[in-house]
């Protein structure tokens, strides 16, 4: 006997965040894809053209990585110095 409830959109989990999406309409169609068809997902939900938004995706992910990189970059602080890299015995 199961006493699990069914996630809403506003459960802190990976059920409530695929519920959230399911209520925003934006799911993977079975047909269509080309590799998980998240871009499928996207342009049947903002009704346009797939190859558009294949193309924008990609787009998307090249311009951002080295974005995201970059930031990284900065804000990382580089590693505390070793104190017994300096000291001869």
């Amino acid at each position: 006997m199961s006493t699990a409830t069914a996630a809403t959109p506003t459960d802190n989990s990976l059920a409530g965040a695929r519920a959230w999406f399911a209520q925003n309409r934006l799911t993977r169609p079975k047909d269509g894809r080309m590799l998980a068809g998240v871009s499928a997902g996207f342009a049947r939900r903002y009704d346009v053209n797939p190859l558009v938004a294949r193309i924008a995706m990609l787009t998307a992910v090249v311009v951002l990585t080295p974005l995201v990189y970059v930031a990284l970059w900065v804000l990382m602080p580089d590693d505390a110095p070793d104190p017994e890299a300096g000291v001869l015995s």
